[in-house]
């Protein structure tokens, strides 16, 4: 192939992988928010009912665990 051809093929093949990943990321966002979306509740919940902020929660676990 010449070397014209080549890079124009080349091209092309990194804009359709490209376009592959952003059109992958872009089917993925909804699933990603409402996981957020989910956990972000529940802390809230959890703020809610404890009466205490969430690190104060995830500090006490995290020293049960511990020992």
């Amino acid at each position: 192939m010449q070397p014209q051809v080549q890079q124009i093929v080349k091209s092309a093949g990194d804009v359709t992988a490209y376009g592959t990943a952003v059109a992958t990321l872009v089917g993925w966002l909804p699933h990603i928010a409402a996981l957020f979306s989910v956990l972000w509740l529940g802390m809230q919940m959890l703020e809610k009912i404890t009466g205490k902020p969430f690190h104060e929660l995830v500090r006490c676990v995290w020293r049960k665990l511990r020992g």
